[in-house]
């Protein structure tokens, strides 16, 4: 509690003092401004949902980020101060303690952009490179070293860098070195067409000093990248190759094969006409700067999702996990509104979503010695992982009234996907009533019914939400109710409730309830966490 209290001193003089000083100052010194996320639960044992306390060991627990930035010019500098005093349950034991995670300083001039500190940067889709901080996952896999970007007067752009990437308060073992390039191929070729044509190709190096017994392990892994992206108007259309050389890793069970990933998009808009098709091929894609690191620690790249990210609260009980070791993946969506004044469209316009989206297993054959396995490029595996048939209708009916009604149809091999066994294919359907009421401009109502039924797993479920909000207030209150879960004969409540306040840059958020175990989920990678029960406070400002 000690440290608590500490920290918050020191940020509040900084609060306090910073509107003051930093007012005072000319223009020309320069601009100062930052932001502050501090999450406290304090937990308490609960039987009925498993959520026990290890005896002795603290019931509160917290995290903090305050987040400090100086730009003046073409100069930019930056820190990040965080603290995990403990870290909230569930959260990967890196994070652990307190101290400066992230320092950096840019500098940019004619075209030229040189950071040195901690970064984060993306090639392309990320699937072959991609830092990033993720909180709710708990990932932050920034890379502290040197980056260096040129763009050739909007003609084309290069990227180069090198460091290591953050691991807790420490620094994986391995070394990235990686360069992209882009080049905008129209303004070439077609420089008065509105068609856009841009080529990009990337390379990816990690080296790590290896000193085991398996000869076939290189200290150096690669991977290379090409892209194409076409658009004009409202059509678009891009894709992306990656190959990686054989990275044997704890992850992959150190096999000694080689990975791959392709990814297609295309999309069409026009006149309230909304078409996106993705496609997906991933293969042996888990690439880390540490060949021994453990579940979300240290991944170099990252795989986009192509199914779609629910956020309604039942369906976030069956999340989809990209299988980075084997996945062809399809998602299609089409959103289509009809126009106001139409007699379907209405006075304020309606628009319906239809979504589909599977995920299926590639062919790979076990066979002898290193390699692991063998596949065929082209040929799809015998096991669905994932279903996803959606349907979204929203209209607005009147100035006070909106309304958003859903079905969902999911297809949940939960074996696959959260390693368990036993479990099997999990079949569900789920209908979703979404109300929103705002009588005057400060004042709203917005009410959830949920229902998802199925007959697997933990059997169905049924949850209502109620929010008010008034001036800077919102008040809310839910249930999830496991009423007819296999074995148990009673209803099981996950009850939630509690008030946010909002004002300026501020906002406060204090709630008391339960959290039932399972997977968070954002973009296809995820952090499962245990049951818990107790009170939730959040702050968040800027500055």
């Amino acid at each position: 509690m000690k440290y608590i209290l500490k920290f918050y001193a020191c940020i509040a003089c900084l609060l306090l003092w910073s509107p003051v000083v930093f007012a005072q100052q000319p223009t020309d010194k320069g601009v100062i401004s930052g932001s502050l996320q501090s999450d406290f639960q304090y937990y308490q044992a609960d039987s009925a949902i498993n959520a026990t306390l290890v005896e002795g060991a603290d019931r509160m627990a917290s995290n903090h980020y305050l987040n400090l930035f100086y730009r003046k010019g073409d100069f930019s500098a930056g820190l990040r101060y965080e603290a995990y005093l403990p870290p909230l349950l569930g959260y990967p034991g890196e994070f652990k303690g307190q101290g400066i995670a992230n320092r950096f300083i840019t500098y940019r001039k004619d075209g030229l952009e040189v950071t040195a500190g901690n970064f984060y940067e993306q090639f392309g889709s990320g699937t072959i490179l991609r830092a990033q901080e993720n909180r709710p996952t708990g990932i932050d896999n920034s890379i502290d070293g040197i980056l260096l970007k040129y763009n050739f007067d909007d003609m084309a752009q290069i990227k180069a860098l090198t460091g290591k990437q953050r691991d807790g308060f420490n620094k994986g073992e391995g070394t990235i070195r990686a360069a992209d390039a882009e080049i905008y191929l129209n303004k070439f070729l077609f420089p008065l067409s509105e068609t856009t044509i841009t080529l990009g190709g990337s390379y990816v190096s990690v080296y790590e000093p290896y000193t085991g017994t398996l000869g076939y392990i290189s200290p150096q892994s690669d991977a290379y990248a090409g892209r194409l992206a076409i658009g004009n108007g409202g059509f678009n259309i891009d894709a992306e190759y990656v190959y990686k050389k054989p990275t044997p890793m704890l992850s992959n069970d150190y096999i000694n094969h080689d990975g791959s990933a392709l990814l297609l998009n295309a999309s069409y808009s026009h006149n309230g006409l909304g078409i996106n098709v993705q496609m997906k091929r991933v293969e042996n894609m888990d690439f880390r700067s540490s060949r021994d690191a453990p579940l979300n620690s240290l991944m170099v790249n990252f795989i986009p999702i192509t199914t779609k990210q629910h956020t309604y609260r039942l369906l976030t009980l069956y999340p989809y996990v990209t299988q980075v070791f084997g996945e062809a993946g399809l998602q299609a969506d089409l959103i289509y509104t009809f126009k106001r004044g139409s007699a379907l469209g209405g006075k304020y316009g309606t628009t319906i979503s239809l979504n589909y989206a599977v995920a299926n297993s590639i062919d790979q054959r076990s066979i002898s010695g290193d390699a692991g396995y063998e596949s065929d490029f082209w040929k799809l595996g015998n096991r669905k992982y994932f279903q996803d048939v959606n349907v979204e209708l929203s209209k607005k009916w009147s100035r006070k009234l909106k309304t958003t009604f859903s079905y969902v149809y999911l297809e949940y091999d939960k074996d696959q996907i959260e390693g368990v066994t036993g479990s099997g294919v999990i079949k569900s359907h789920t209908v979703i009533a979404d109300v929103l009421i705002k009588p005057r401009r400060k004042a709203s109502l917005r009410f959830e019914l949920q229902h998802l039924y199925t007959r697997q797993d933990f059997g169905s479920w049924a949850m209502g939400l109620v929010e008010v909000g008034f001036s800077n207030f919102l008040i809310f209150a839910s249930d999830e109710i496991n009423y007819n879960g296999i074995g148990k004969g009673i209803p099981l409540h996950y009850y939630n409730g509690g008030v946010a306040y909002a004002k300026g840059a501020n906002r406060f958020s204090l709630s008391y309830g339960r959290q039932r175990a399972g997977l968070i989920c954002v973009g296809g990678v995820c952090r499962l966490v245990p049951a818990s029960s107790g009170l939730t406070l959040s702050v968040t400002s800027s500055f």
